[in-house]
């Protein structure tokens, strides 16, 4: 009886963190916590998403020399474009996982990881998330970055490896 019990709750408890896009603000009225502007197969694109997206290229333009309203102006102009860069990033993230580039990408991120904490002297990865930390950087969202940035790059490589036989793997 104890071990359904205890079952049942992890069962709960994993279905709230795994389907956390409504929270309960008032007795039973959900309320949505993100909202999806596409469905690509079995993923989606969020508002969060292309949020965080808008807000990164606004920075990059402020750096660049532009006002803030310059910069908004800018990206929301070519807002709809962003929208397609999303879902092609989407569609390549999914064709990684079709061609099982999964564990290679993790691999490449792994070493990564390690070859930055090499050349700044940290002798592990834990030390190497502490220093990211302090310096305000998320390590976790570093390496899902990494994992996307790679992802995408290894599955073009790999379609341009079936289509012509020839490969400037890099890893």
């Amino acid at each position: 009886m104890k071990s359904k019990l205890t079952i049942a709750a992890l069962v709960a408890i994993g279905a709230f963190l795994i389907f956390p896009s409504r929270a309960v603000a008032q007795e039973g009225e959900p309320v949505v916590v993100d909202e999806v502007i596409a469905q690509v197969n079995d993923g989606v694109v969020t508002l969060a998403q292309l949020k965080r997206e808008m807000k990164e290229r606004v920075e990059t333009l402020k750096q660049n020399g532009m006002s803030e309203a310059q910069a908004n102006a800018e990206v929301e102009k070519h807002r709809s474009e962003l929208i397609a860069t999303l879902i092609n990033e989407q569609l390549l993230l999914q064709k990684g996982k079709d061609l099982d580039l999964t564990d290679r990408v993790e691999a490449e991120v792994n070493r990564r990881m390690l070859d930055v904490a090499k050349e700044n002297h940290i002798t592990s990865i834990e030390k190497l998330d502490d220093e990211m930390r302090k310096s305000g950087l998320d390590p976790a969202g570093i390496r899902q970055t990494l994992r996307v940035e790679i992802m995408k790059q290894a599955v073009l490589e790999t379609v341009l490896w079936l289509q012509t036989g020839r490969s400037s793997r890099l890893f």
